[in-house]
């Protein structure tokens, strides 16, 4: 009786060490958050090193965005007094048409919040912190298996893989490898008398001497993992520097159709005074019916450019709304006046910057600051380290293999109603050897890791290449589109006197009506034109800012000058 409570007490026992175990058992939201809280530390330390930043790299998608969607879809559906939230330092609100009005600086910083490419860089990043993390574990301190091994009955464990009780593994950067184990049965202790027990404990060290014993090769794939990282923070600041180019393109097409619109608004409602004082001249006797036509097929045609500039307006902005992630039918409207301060600023630089290449550095200059700067071209050289490794870890696996192993064992036990112990202790040492005679694969992956090396090599050659073009095209561009915008302010000036002069000569009947309709189709055409210069001017200068790698966007999503 007395031993049968003596083996439940101790099943008990066992049972409550299962129970005060499952507390530390890793659970769903246990594992994210943690795995949250590694990646965000490991993130964050290499972008603030790539950055100079002070902020933590969020990972996480902000709640605001999924607000915004549906504030925009309450008022789509005629929702009154809809709220919007504060996104990222910009205070959002719904004009006298109710749309929701956005600035240049408004779309840059809900685009960098919103767009679902940025997200899927920023898991990017997420994911190779993640990797890092497992390659760094390989060199932790790993336990595993000691409560289930205990409670099986069975306490053999498995050298080779360290587990089957209480394991404890250590892998050092030298190539040497510690395993330790020991298990006990429980169960026995329970069967038979709780002073019976059986453990076995063993130790193994294995230490490469040649092969597999260089610090670089052992940590060839924690290397690779912590470039991966490198690599992916680079490529996604390298992509809000050209997302932030692209919203500015998008934002400033969207108010060129829209100037355009208003340009053939403003023509159409001068061809159509033209064409009624053509009609009042004809009845009077003082114009032929072949000048009124004219002025009539004029205006048709005025009003068709209407209608195809409308389209074009709706499409780029749709398109637009797409590049900021919201949906095409959200209400959303682009602040006209963006387009009046960018007129003034191109005409303020104009008249004081003696050419569009004074606040740049010469070109050749220029060209060693976009190859010392620009992200990806970063990626692209890291490949070439990366192959350089590749082929030193080939190169090893041609050396003959020379591991000297290390083992101890014990195993003690004592049986019922006995007072000695019986144990055993055995040590082995072992030297293992393998001449490197057969090394085909070896050799052949050697030869393959030479080959991407060479790769690698002229694949940054023609990557350098490519962005010293890209400079030189960017400072061609860049005058060209000064130039351009001084011709087109000209060409202006010249069709708004023709246009005027034309008017006071039709009233007074000393021009003919192909006179009339030539100058306000070169007026339109001049007004658009000159629209179309100083968009191209900025997006110029932007893009070649863009090509040196120079543009600092901040992380709300502007730019920093």
């Amino acid at each position: 009786m007395f031993a049968t409570i003596k083996k439940a007490l101790f099943a008990g026992a066992a049972y409550a060490a299962v129970l005060a175990c499952l507390p530390g058992c890793m659970t769903p939201e246990k594992a994210r958050r943690e795995a949250d809280e590694t990646a965000v530390a490991l993130a964050t330390a290499v972008w603030r090193e790539q950055t100079g930043l002070t902020n933590a790299f969020d990972i996480a998608r902000p709640a605001d965005v999924l607000s915004l969607r549906i504030a925009l879809e309450a008022v789509r559906q005629g929702v009154t007094n809809t709220v919007f939230p504060r996104i990222a330092g910009c205070s959002l609100g719904l004009s006298t048409n109710r749309l929701l009005r956005l600035t240049l600086d408004d779309a840059l910083r809900l685009g960098a919040r919103n767009n679902r490419r940025y997200q899927t860089l920023k898991e990017t990043v997420y994911q190779r912190a993640l990797a890092l993390d497992d390659e760094r574990y390989a060199f932790d301190n790993t336990f595993s298996g000691f409560l289930l091994g205990a409670l099986t009955g069975s306490p053999e464990i498995n050298k080779d893989v360290g587990e089957g009780g209480v394991g404890a593994r250590r892998r050092f950067e030298n190539g040497a490898t510690l395993t330790g184990n020991m298990a006990i049965d429980v169960t026995k202790m329970i069967r038979e008398d709780w002073h019976s027990f059986e453990w076995t404990g063993d130790l193994t060290a294995s230490v490469p001497l040649l092969r597999g014993s260089a610090r670089e090769v052992v940590r060839e794939h924690l290397t690779q993992a912590e470039r991966n990282l490198e690599y992916a923070l680079l490529t996604f600041e390298r992509y809000r520097q050209t997302y932030a180019l692209s919203v500015a393109k998008a934002y400033y097409s969207v108010l060129r159709y829209a100037q355009t619109r208003r340009n053939s608004d403003d023509n159409a409602r001068r061809l159509d005074l033209n064409w009624q004082r053509a009609e009042m001249m004809f009845k009077a006797g003082r114009m032929d019916r072949i000048q009124v036509d004219q002025a009539r097929t004029d205006l048709l045609s005025a009003r068709q450019s209407i209608i195809t500039t409308q389209q074009s307006y709706e499409d780029a902005l749709d398109s637009f709304k797409i590049t900021l992630g919201l949906a095409p039918e959200a209400p959303i409207a682009l602040d006209d006046a963006e387009l009046e301060k960018l007129q003034a600023r191109m005409a303020a630089l104009a008249e004081h910057q003696p050419d569009a290449l004074s606040e740049y550095p010469r070109e050749d200059d220029a060209m060693n600051i976009a190859l010392s700067e620009r992200r990806d071209l970063m990626v692209v050289r890291g490949d070439v380290w990366d192959a350089e490794r590749a082929v030193n870890v080939a190169a090893d696996a041609l050396r003959a293999e020379l591991t000297v192993e290390g083992a101890g064992r014990y195993a003690a036990s004592r049986r019922q109603h006995r007072d000695d112990v019986d144990d055993d202790t055995t040590t082995s040492l072992k030297l293992r050897w393998s001449a490197p005679w057969d090394r085909r694969r070896e050799r052949n992956a050697y030869r393959k890791a030479l080959v991407l090396l060479d790769q690698s090599r002229r694949t940054l050659q023609e990557n350098e290449d490519t962005v010293k073009n890209e400079v030189r095209a960017g400072y061609r561009n860049l005058v060209a589109a000064r130039l351009l915008y001084e011709n087109k302010v000209e060409s202006y000036k010249v069709a708004k006197m023709r246009v005027d002069a034309i008017d006071l000569f039709t009233q007074s009947g000393r021009s003919s009506m192909r006179d009339t309709l030539e100058a306000a189709r070169d007026l339109l055409s001049a007004q658009n034109a000159l629209c179309s210069a100083v968009v191209d001017w900025r997006m110029s200068d932007l893009g070649l800012r863009t090509t040196l790698g120079i543009l600092r966007v901040r992380p709300d999503g502007t730019w920093d000058f």
